[in-house]
């Protein structure tokens, strides 16, 4: 084996030398082409980034879309309150901060501290705070402490057509009746306020807040009239009273197109404290299962999910048919002895003594339920016999 020369062995060392150099400059050519990229091509991306890490967000809520009346009255509407929040970053007197919080909401020590002292971005001490105390919070200039301005549903005619309007919860979000079916139009879309913060997660004063103004919702005008729907509430009451009955439900239409005018289901329920029995007294002793139960039970809308029997109502069809199929005329005349008998069976009219004689004009006024029997069955009777027997 021969030896390599010292020249030979400084000439392969220069070869590694420059081989190594040329690497080198390769790899640093492709970093500087990578900063170069991230740097102009991606600035915009990654700046955007970057404020997002630096930035705190609160939702603003959207004002609801109002329920307005056949004759523009404004059936519900929306109330400003406040939603507290602290940032346990930006405080700087924690005591402080517990002792006026529980003082101005009136929340106990303990519930207000695990809040202030929990680290997160931002947490909720409590919404739908009156916007007096809010602003009394918002006086003491807390640092840490945010105080948003929201909207919290109200109804300016407490129980009047509550299973009707239906109501929203917490979030502002329909629960039942109008309020939940007309979401999609009522919600509106929710605002942000945008505030910068540094590392440590302190809010930079002089980058200021950036607000995304909310959408309000759109406004719902239904056919109800609601000096229609009073006056059946009232009626609807003192039957209820007089007739001793668990509930009673009227329902009034527009005859020529269908409108709905009035829809009473009483007892109603006050739609500002929906979540309030009327035996307040005995919730404590309820399960919580049985109260949602007496819940449901106390907003059902007994008009439209209830079944119950059409009565003299469906006596307009049966003398509908009557009179399109020749069976009868307005001018037939007829006898009411306060019953009639069918087969075996004694159908009595709801006047004992009977109406006696009277056209057909006069016993339908009179809904004389004789006159449907008797006569109108004449021709028809595979089609009209049990209609008429009701």
């Amino acid at each position: 084996m021969v030896d390599e020369t010292p020249q030979q062995q400084k000439t392969y060392h220069r070869s590694k030398t420059v081989v190594i150099m040329f690497l080198c400059l390769a790899v640093f050519g492709i970093l500087m082409g990578r900063l170069v990229y991230l740097m102009v091509f991606r600035s915009e991306y990654y700046t955007l980034k970057a404020k997002e890490l630096h930035e705190r967000e609160r939702s603003i809520k959207a004002a609801r879309g109002r329920i307005i009346d056949a004759n523009g009255k404004i059936l519900a509407d929306n109330k400003t309150v406040c939603t507290i929040s602290v940032i346990h970053s930006q405080i700087t007197d924690k005591e402080k901060v517990i002792s006026v919080l529980c003082k101005e909401l009136g929340l106990s020590d303990e519930y207000v501290r695990k809040r202030v002292e929990k680290y997160s971005s931002i947490e909720k001490i409590r919404s739908n705070v009156d916007k007096s105390i809010g602003d009394a919070i918002r006086a003491y200039d807390l640092a840490g402490v945010k105080v948003d301005e929201d909207y919290k549903r109200y109804y300016p005619y407490d129980s009047l057509g509550s299973k009707v309007l239906g109501f929203t919860g917490g979030d502002n979000q329909g629960i039942i009746g109008l309020e939940v079916i007309y979401e999609e139009y009522l919600q509106g879309e929710a605002g942000t306020i945008l505030t910068v913060t540094d590392a440590k997660g302190v809010e930079v004063a002089e980058a200021g807040e950036e607000r995304v103004e909310p959408v309000a919702g759109r406004d719902l005008y239904i056919s109800m009239d609601m000096n229609i729907q009073s006056y059946a509430t009232q009626l609807a009451l003192q039957t209820m009273e007089t007739k001793e009955a668990d509930s009673v439900s009227i329902l009034v239409m527009n005859p020529q197109n269908g409108e709905i005018l009035a829809m009473v289901n009483v007892p109603e329920f006050n739609l500002n404290d929906p979540y309030t029995l009327p035996d307040a007294a005995d919730e404590e002793t309820l399960s919580e299962d049985k109260k949602q139960e007496l819940l449901n039970g106390m907003w059902r809308n007994g008009c439209i999910n209830d079944t119950y029997e059409p009565g003299s109502t469906f006596k307009i069809v049966t003398a509908a048919a009557g009179l399109e199929s020749g069976a009868v005329t307005t001018t037939d005349t007829f006898n009411c002895p306060g019953y009639i008998m069918v087969e075996d069976r004694r159908i009595r009219c709801h006047k004992v003594g009977g109406h006696g004689a009277e056209d057909f004009v006069q016993a339908t006024m009179n809904s004389c339920k004789q006159k449907f029997v008797q006569n109108i069955v004449d021709g028809t009777e595979d089609t009209l016999y049990n209609m008429t027997t009701v």
